[in-house]
């Protein structure tokens, strides 16, 4: 039987990981909120709103991405903190304006792999993982391909007008007939479609980490241990 004795301050780091999993993923969610801010403050050419918000809707995948490092780190489960990190990398390609994901995705990582995973899980992490990162993709994919051209007119006063969507095959209203004072079109819109797949798939990709950090009940659990020694009481 060979006993192996770790080094003091390794031991520490180890114990010290899943806190700053936490800490990183606290700070991925509150980039999420900046980045929800800063979408929300851009300014807008003339047209109507969006039927489902950028603001909210972009966001939601980096705020995902902070709640899946919590929830590995809480369960103690390192796959699942590294799926955290590698989506936070992969993010970074949708907008200058996410650039500043690399470093928690960097951390992330590298704490993940220093994370000691709790013994006799019951399902193979690598597999939950790789279908929360999946899961979390597919999300951004629809919410971006499920996208359509809208056009539309402007009616009223230009301070506070009154939006028309009209079909993209219609005659061009021209601007000053009537009371109409503009039109236009626009692409890569965003639809309530897209929108409630994404939500679906991101409650997917949580409910699925969540709800699979159990262990293994042993056999023998709540059985009476024979191996053990047991003194005799002592003489009366």
């Amino acid at each position: 039987m060979s006993i192996t004795i770790e080094p003091e301050s390794a031991s520490r780091w180890f114990q010290r990981a899943p806190r700053l999993a936490v800490l990183v993923g606290v700070a991925v969610l509150g980039l999420a909120v900046a980045l929800s801010v800063f979408i929300g403050y851009l300014p807008r050419d003339l047209g109507p709103p969006d039927d489902v918000p950028r603001a909210i809707a972009i966001p939601a995948l980096y705020a995902t991405m902070g709640l899946l490092a919590i929830i590995g780190a809480v369960q103690r489960r390192p796959a699942i903190v590294v799926a955290a990190g590698v989506l936070c990398l992969v993010g970074t390609i949708l907008s200058i304006a996410t650039i500043e994901f690399v470093v928690p995705g960097v951390l992330l990582i590298g704490i993940g792999s220093r994370i000691r995973a709790r013994p006799a899980l019951r399902w193979p992490q690598a597999v939950i993982a790789a279908a929360a990162v999946l899961l979390v993709v597919s999300a951004a994919v629809a919410l971006l391909a499920m996208t359509e051209d809208r056009c539309w007119q402007a009616a009223g006063l230009p301070a506070d007008p009154t939006y028309t969507v009209i079909p993209c095959s219609s005659q061009a209203v021209l601007v000053g007939s009537g009371q109409t004072f503009a039109s236009g079109s626009e692409g890569g819109v965003l639809t309530p479609g897209g929108g409630l797949v994404e939500a679906v798939l991101l409650l997917g990709a949580l409910t699925l980490s969540a709800v699979t950090g159990g262990t293994r009940t042993s056999p023998d659990a709540g059985q009476p241990r024979h191996d053990r020694a047991i003194s005799p009481a002592p003489p009366t």
